[in-house]
């Protein structure tokens, strides 16, 4: 904004010099002295300069004319570009710093539509809002009419308590490095050969940490009696505070009041140690822990170049997976918790599957429901690992019924994270329903053992409705 009025207080600068010139001090009329002041832009006023002020103005104003010119050709040819990017079909919108932009804009090459000006939103199939956060939601609540029926994926940090529009997506860097570190670092064989024992620890406790820590209970669920343990240092109080239903996991989060070079016997017998500092805390470890092996998120190559010992790290370059478009846009998982969530309308409501009604039923749920359903889609692609696993061992093609009743109770598992993740607790509802959204509570928030053979069944029955929609 600020620029933009810069901008044309440097447009009418010489008309404004003129006018001062022929009529404050020159004396002339004041509707001479406008006329002969817009003469200038259009060079019609020749006649030599009286003052100082109408010789500024003489020189400036053709200046500011062909300023005009270019920046008026330079609009055009960016709305003709963007347009063309439109009709090419699969174009994406981009709002945000050039910084924050660059790498987007980079991959996405003609099919990328910069959004420059925030008074004007140019047309695309969808929107990537990477602006700050506050930012982000006020653009999207000033187009949303524009938006509507459009996918929109908005960085936002803060997503705890956020509601999301029917084509609205949360997403930002740190939680997309998170998931994906947990499925190109999959614990799943490690933890069978440990006898689905292992200890992670985190030395420091960043927003990363974090990520890696709600993602890692969530998809890191192998078998129904494994103690991963998640042993936490740093500061974490405010964390603790917000997900104070941790504790009913049967993976236990451990957070340590002392630092971790006082725990120091236990990072030696640690299964992952797992850090995203490459300074300091980094160069500490491999000098106090000799031979152990630590999983690094670095954000550059250049990052851990220094290290002399680099054949004891397992490194993953966070910042470059986290830019990937395909993982910003996530389309494999959001497609697929779209079907999970259409074929229970279609079983229990009777909805016919259809592409139309996939997004119509998405954009009724409401913010808990649509994420619990994405949960559940990043998580089938470990039991899809398991599977195919099974398949190699036993020679069978399907899983068979004791099988998919190991799944469902897997699965149960992570519904139950999900829910205590979203600090809902054990509950009979006063209702005598199953839950009470207002209360948080849920009566099946219980062990699978528990359960009734009806209520395992019908978890089986999800399985199968996994199974069906996804691959």
């Amino acid at each position: 904004m600020l620029k933009k009025i810069v901008k044309t207080l440097i447009f009418f600068l010489p008309f404004i010099l003129g006018t001062i010139g022929f009529h404050i001090i020159e004396g002339a009329p004041l509707n001479d002295a406008l006329f002969f002041s817009i003469g200038f832009y259009t060079l019609n006023n020749t006649d030599p300069a009286s003052n100082i002020f109408i010789e500024l103005a003489r020189w400036t104003a053709p200046l500011a004319t062909a300023s005009g010119l270019i920046m008026a050709v330079t609009a055009l040819k960016q709305r003709l570009k963007d347009f063309f990017a439109y009709l090419g079909g699969e174009s994406i919108a981009v709002y945000g710093s050039q910084e924050d932009i660059s790498v987007i804009l980079g991959q996405l090459g003609r099919r990328g539509i910069r959004i420059k000006d925030e008074e004007r939103l140019p047309k695309a199939e969808r929107y990537i809002l990477m602006g700050q956060e506050e930012e982000n939601f006020k653009l999207y609540q000033k187009f949303e009419n524009l938006l509507a029926g459009k996918q929109v994926y908005l960085r936002c940090r803060s997503m705890n308590g956020r509601a999301s529009g029917a084509s609205m997506n949360l997403f930002f860097e740190e939680e997309i490095a998170a998931r994906i570190f947990w499925k190109k670092q999959s614990l799943y064989d490690e933890t069978g050969r440990k006898n689905f024992r292992l200890n992670i620890v985190f030395p420091e406790f960043g927003i990363l940490e974090e990520q890696l820590l709600l993602w890692g209970l969530q998809n890191n669920i192998f078998h129904p009696k494994q103690k991963i343990a998640y042993h936490v240092f740093g500061e974490s109080g405010k964390f603790q505070a917000i997900y104070h239903e941790l504790s009913q996991m049967e993976d236990p989060v451990i957070f340590h009041a002392g630092q971790w070079y006082d725990s120091l016997g236990l990072l030696e017998r640690a299964d992952r140690i797992i850090v995203s500092d490459t300074k300091e805390l980094l160069g500490d470890l491999l000098f106090a822990i000799p031979e152990k092996c630590i999983d690094v998120l670095a954000e550059s190559r250049e990052a851990v170049l220094h290290y002399e010992s680099r054949e004891r790290l397992r490194l993953f370059f966070w910042r470059q997976e986290a830019e990937k478009l395909s993982n910003i846009l996530e389309e494999k998982t959001l497609d697929r918790a779209k079907s999970i969530n259409l074929r229970y309308a279609h079983l229990y409501s009777g909805v016919e599957e259809t592409k139309e009604n996939k997004e119509e039923e998405w954009g009724k749920l409401n913010t808990f429901t649509k994420y619990s359903n994405i949960s559940s889609a990043d998580y089938h692609e470990v039991r899809l690992l398991m599977i195919e696993e099974w398949k190699q061992k036993t020679g069978k093609s399907e899983p068979d019924e004791a099988y998919l009743l190991k799944l469902a109770e897997l699965e149960h598992i992570r519904w139950n994270r999900y829910h205590y993740l979203n600090n809902w607790k054990y509950g009979v509802p006063q209702n005598e329903k199953n839950k009470d959204t207002v209360k948080r509570v849920h009566k099946d928030l219980v062990p699978f053992t528990e359960l009734t053979r009806e209520e395992q069944e019908k978890d089986a029955e999800n399985i199968r409705v996994l199974l069906s929609v996804t691959d």
